[in-house]
């Protein structure tokens, strides 16, 4: 029997079984992807998996062929927009699958694809996914019970915010603010080198873009994005109180930002400083708080960007 934590693991590695043959065409994104990045940290978690399929996919009759193994496996299709559906046992809500794709196909714009029966909405930022993604190996039993080891592509840390920005524009969903700070607060080593790895994709184009909403989204510690997250995170706190995780004691207070200064101290990370980098005067990953250290706030948080604007 599953619970609906484990329902969303067991179709996603059932599903990336089925579609080995389109591993390399296919990069796992949405809320599922705190959770693995970051294992028994605490993310409330989803019952939903989110496929990003690359153009290259749409050789042929590959999408049909998707369609046509996902059935056989026994999953169910829903068309406009197309979704698959699995029932696990013990799970009153099947898993939902969704495949997504960028907006910018071929050259040009699009909002969907339609191959065969199959209708592939765009969703904005999902082209980011194929800039930055790792191919990770995930355990566990499939829906059937079986245990199972594969392979898939993961979009990145730095990748995944700058997607999940984009849905914290275009949707009131306060989770969507409560991922990007999870993400946040758990990288390791340091945001700091989330600040560079992230450096790159914000240069132009939709990772500009992206940077300039999470600027504007935590723009302040009243701003949508901290106080969205806090309150998310204040749902899930029995849960996240009995976690065992490190810094899991007082998990509300790490969100809770609009409470007092004194809860957003405990936020605080130490960060070597790094010479010669310049704090630009914009709310983001990294402050500078003094001349010989810095600190990192999730909710008043700067990129440490050389030149950046």
């Amino acid at each position: 029997m599953f619970d609906p934590a484990s329902a969303s693991r067991a179709v996603l590695i059932e599903v990336v079984n089925v579609l080995g043959a389109f591993r390399e065409q296919m990069v796992l994104v949405g809320v599922s992807i705190p959770d693995l990045l970051f294992p028994n940290k605490g993310h409330m978690g989803t019952l939903d998996v989110d496929l990003a399929v690359s153009i290259m996919a749409r050789a042929g009759n590959a999408y049909e062929t998707i369609r046509k193994r996902l059935v056989d496996a026994g999953y169910w299709m829903e068309s406009e927009p197309t979704r698959f559906f699995r029932s696990v046992p013990g799970v009153e809500n099947p898993v939902k699958v969704d495949f997504i794709c960028g907006q910018y196909q071929e050259g040009g714009k699009t909002t969907s694809i339609l191959v065969d029966e199959i209708r592939i909405g765009s969703v904005r930022g999902v082209d980011l996914a194929f800039e930055a993604a790792d191919e990770i190996l995930i355990a566990g039993h499939m829906p059937d019970g079986a245990h199972n080891l594969v392979r898939v592509c993961v979009v990145r840390p730095e990748a995944f915010i700058l997607i999940k920005a984009f849905a914290l524009d275009e949707r009131k969903k306060q989770k969507d603010a409560y991922d990007i700070a999870f993400v946040l607060h758990h990288f390791e080593p340091s945001l700091a080198v989330l600040a560079e790895r992230i450096r790159p994709h914000v240069s132009k184009g939709l990772g500009l873009e992206a940077y300039e909403i999470l600027k504007t989204k935590f723009a302040s510690i009243n701003s949508v994005g901290p106080i969205w997250a806090a309150e998310t995170a204040a749902q899930q706190e029995p849960a996240l109180n009995s976690n065992n995780a490190p810094l899991s004691k007082t998990r509300r207070s790490y969100f809770d930002w609009s409470a007092s200064e004194s809860l957003r101290r405990t936020m605080h990370i130490p960060i070597a400083p790094v010479r010669r980098i310049r704090y630009p005067a914009i709310t983001g990953l990294l402050t500078r708080e003094s001349s010989s250290a810095c600190c990192c706030k999730v909710a008043s948080f700067r990129f440490a960007s050389e030149g950046h604007p």
